[in-house]
């Protein structure tokens, strides 16, 4: 009975590590990815605050799928955001700054500069 219950342990924990290290695995393709993001400076106008434009601004983006990071300023009238080119393209990216809506305002870009990652 001993033997069966030592047997039984062996292979529940076996199974455990097993599906640990899968999980692990399944995580290195999205670190592989992000290594392949990119970073551009956007020039943003129309925006009139920080806490209501700027900051839809950037919860819009970083809620996009392929999207890694959003540094949007009301103050410096521009944003930093970094992305998957492979999941979005910068014109989709363009898009949603351009597309959010926060009482009347419209937002424009002016200029679109690429940064070293």
């Amino acid at each position: 009975m001993k033997f069966k219950i030592l047997t039984l342990f062996v292979t529940i924990f076996t199974l455990a590590i097993n599906v640990s290290l899968a999980q692990e695995d399944a995580a290195l393709p999205a670190e592989i990815e992000h290594n392949s993001a990119r970073t551009i400076l956007v020039a943003i106008e129309g925006m009139a605050c920080q806490e209501g434009c700027a900051d839809k601004i950037s919860s819009n983006l970083t809620d996009s799928d392929g999207v890694v990071s959003s540094e949007i300023s009301f103050e410096n009238k521009n944003g930093l955001i970094t992305f998957q080119p492979t999941i979005i393209t910068i014109e989709e990216v363009k898009a949603i700054i351009t597309n959010t809506k926060v009482k009347d305002y419209n937002y424009t870009i002016t200029s679109v500069t690429p940064q070293n990652n």
